[in-house]
């Protein structure tokens, strides 16, 4: 109650959330962290309390480039930012104040630590080769990946705020160049491990004063580029800025909107396919098995698809089909003339030319985080915007129509999918049928 009464008091916007049990339940550990803790929710977990001499001596190698050595003396000048950091939490955190900002403070020293390594490629191995030589868990070698999924996780966030907060104060740089200074790990850290090309690249200042965590900048950055959010932050008695925008919750324009849009570049591929199909059929053209078995059930689908994408504004929840539309595969698409090739940007350009039965799909990078990250992207799409489920979207169209290894192979031929070495043409195949059973209708 003293939570809510604070964040309503400052009018604090909820950034970090639990994951629920719905989202969670299929893969519970893609969002519960396997190996370090940051923040509240998951610090006093006594599995995680092995990383705890690691992030102190993360602690003691950023205080000591600072030529300031009290961790305490941190602590106590981040006093006024405690009605701050639990109005961030969407959780009670019943943590007396003293404890949560020495959690806090020490969290945010590793992050720092750890952020340092992507402003040099060449630099980025040296902090996680050290951890590899010195640590070991369960005789299991640490690696960076580890590290990394736990990172990017929904509940493993703290406000980057914070990590500002800590740099001001330990440097002496003016505020300017530490938002540029701080920006720049941040931005080259999605840029590394996002799985989709980023739509655009804001200024690094703008990347720590518009986003409130490292995952809400990457969801951003593949997302939108149209949003415009002014992240609100304390001033020095940990009230929002004045002109500050402390709400993210969408318009129902944008979400009309954005339903709209989606719909309309899909639309073109089914009508075409569904053309195409019922011209084959009428001509009795023998085909293969595989369009055989799925081609009555596509023909005989209801009108109510059509319907739904062609009226101007969608309907209401109330109002939504109770039929869900099952997307050929790409293997069967394939097999009566569609082409796959990349498209030039994100999620925004996806197409279909139906002239000339050409499928546009942006690359989408996966690697050994790749599940992880787009788990709880989706995750975080979902408890904060909630009516703007672009991202999901976009995940339901690519399980829906990758069923098989072929799939997978056919896209990666074409240059839409590109893994990694360490990931097998199979794991990719049941990364995406995996999604599906974590993501509720949309």
């Amino acid at each position: 109650q003293r939570q809510m009464c604070i964040r309503d008091r400052n009018k604090m916007p909820v950034c970090i959330y639990q994951v629920p049990k719905s989202l969670s339940c299929v893969k519970p550990e893609a969002f519960s962290p396997q190996l370090i803790a940051i923040g509240p929710y998951n610090h006093f977990r006594p599995e995680l309390y092995s990383m705890e001499r690691l992030k102190i001596s993360s602690a003691k190698r950023v205080l000591d480039h600072f030529n300031k050595h009290d961790l305490k003396q941190l602590v106590e000048q981040l006093h006024n930012t405690g009605p701050f950091i639990r109005a961030c939490y969407h959780k009670y955190l019943d943590l007396k104040e003293d404890t949560l900002l020495y959690t806090m403070t020490l969290d945010g020293l590793f992050l720092l630590d750890f952020f340092h390594n992507y402003l040099d490629e060449k630099v980025s191995s040296s902090f996680m080769t050290g951890i590899e030589e010195q640590i070991r868990i369960s005789s299991v070698k640490l690696t960076k990946d580890a590290i990394i999924r736990d990172m990017i996780m929904v509940e493993n966030q703290i406000p980057t705020y914070m990590l500002l907060r800590i740099l001001v104060l330990q440097s002496s740089k003016p505020i300017d160049s530490v938002q540029e200074y701080l920006g720049s790990m941040l931005l080259s850290f999605c840029e590394k491990h996002s799985p989709l090309k980023l739509t655009h690249t804001p200024t690094c200042s703008e990347a720590v004063t518009k986003h409130y965590h490292i995952l809400d900048l990457m969801y951003h950055l593949v997302v939108s580029e149209h949003e415009k959010l002014e992240t609100p932050t304390p001033e020095s008695e940990g009230m929002c800025k004045p002109n500050s925008n402390c709400s993210n919750t969408p318009t129902r324009s944008s979400k009309s909107e954005g339903i709209v849009t989606f719909l309309n570049k899909v639309k073109g591929l089914l009508t075409w396919t569904l053309a195409t199909l019922k011209r084959l059929k009428v001509t009795n053209i023998p085909l293969p098995q595989p369009v055989k078995r799925p081609l009555d059930a596509i023909l005989n689908m209801p009108t109510t698809f059509q319907k739904f994408s062609s009226s101007e504004t969608p309907p209401s929840e109330t109002e939504a089909p109770a039929v869900v539309v099952t997307f050929p595969s790409v293997r069967e698409l394939h097999s009566v003339g569609i082409h796959f090739q990349p498209s030039k940007g994100g999620i925004t350009t996806i197409e279909f030319d139906e002239k000339k039965g050409i499928f546009y799909l942006p690359v989408l990078k996966l690697d050994v985080n790749s599940e992880v990250i787009m788990r709880n992207l989706v995750a975080h799409e979902a408890l904060s915007k909630p009516d703007f489920l672009i991202f999901t979207r976009y995940t339901e169209l690519m399980r829906g129509i990758i069923d098989t290894v072929e799939d997978v192979k056919l896209l990666k031929n074409e240059g839409i999918l590109e893994s990694s070495s360490s990931l097998s043409v199979e794991e990719t195949e049941e990364l995406f049928n995996g999604m599906s059973k974590s993501i509720g209708p949309t």
